[in-house]
C-alpha cells in the first residue's frame, strides 16, 4: 500500500471511510470514452474490490472480493444512504456507490500525475495555465530555472517573462520562484 508514481497518496474520504487504490494501471492510449484502468479498491487500508473499465464508454466494474464481502456490505449500504452528488457537467445526479468512489479515484489520480508532470517541468521552465486549463512553458537554452535564479540577469530575465505573461492574463505555475521576483 501507499503512494502512486507521483510519490502522492491519492485518497477519497466519504464520512467514515477512506478509499484509495493500489496497483493502479491505467491505459490512455484505450481511452477512449471512459479511461481505461484496472486498479485495487482499498477502504481504510484493507482491499476491498477489484475495480476495471475498458475506457469504451460503458460503466466501471467494481468486484467485491468474497473473502471481503462483510466489508463490503456495510460500506454499500453506507454509501447508499448518502445523498446523490450532482454532476453540473452532464446536468444529472449520481449515486455515491462503489463505481462513484473508483470513477473520482480515477479522477484524482489522473490530475495528480498531470500536476507531478508540470511540477517536473518547472525546474527547466517557467509554466503559465491560461483561463482554460491550456499550459505554456517558457524555457532558456542551456539554463535551468536554478541557474537563472543564480545571477542578477537571471532574475531580470525571469521578472520580465513573468511580467509579460501574467499582463496578458497568465497564471505562473512554478512554485520555484522568490516572491521579490513575482511582484
Amino acid at each position: 500500500m501507499g503512494k502512486n508514481e507521483t510519490g502522492q497518496k491519492v485518497e477519497l474520504k466519504i464520512g467514515k471511510y477512506t478509499f484509495s487504490f493500489t496497483k493502479f494501471q491505467y491505459v490512455e492510449r484505450m481511452s477512449e470514452e471512459t479511461y481505461c484502468f484496472a486498479a485495487d479498491l482499498m477502504v481504510d487500508g484493507r482491499k476491498l474490490a477489484a475495480c476495471e473499465n475498458n475506457g469504451h464508454g460503458g460503466p466501471t466494474n467494481v468486484r467485491v472480493y468474497p473473502e471481503c464481502r462483510e466489508l463490503g456490505d456495510a460500506v454499500e449500504a453506507f454509501l447508499a444512504a448518502r445523498p446523490k452528488v450532482r454532476c453540473e457537467e452532464y446536468d444529472m445526479e449520481l449515486d455515491v456507490n462503489l463505481e462513484y468512489v473508483a470513477d473520482t479515484l480515477v479522477e484524482k489520480e489522473l490530475e495528480a500525475r498531470e500536476h507531478a508532470r508540470i511540477m517536473r517541468m518547472t525546474a527547466t521552465k517557467l509554466v503559465f495555465r491560461d483561463g482554460k486549463g491550456n499550459y505554456y512553458a517558457f524555457g532558456w537554452k542551456k539554463q535551468d530555472i536554478a541557474g537563472l535564479l543564480a545571477t542578477p540577469a537571471g532574475k531580470s530575465s525571469l521578472q520580465a517573462v513573468i511580467r509579460h505573461e501574467t499582463a496578458k492574463g497568465l497564471t505562473l505555475v512554478n512554485e520555484n520562484i522568490p516572491v521579490e521576483l513575482l511582484k
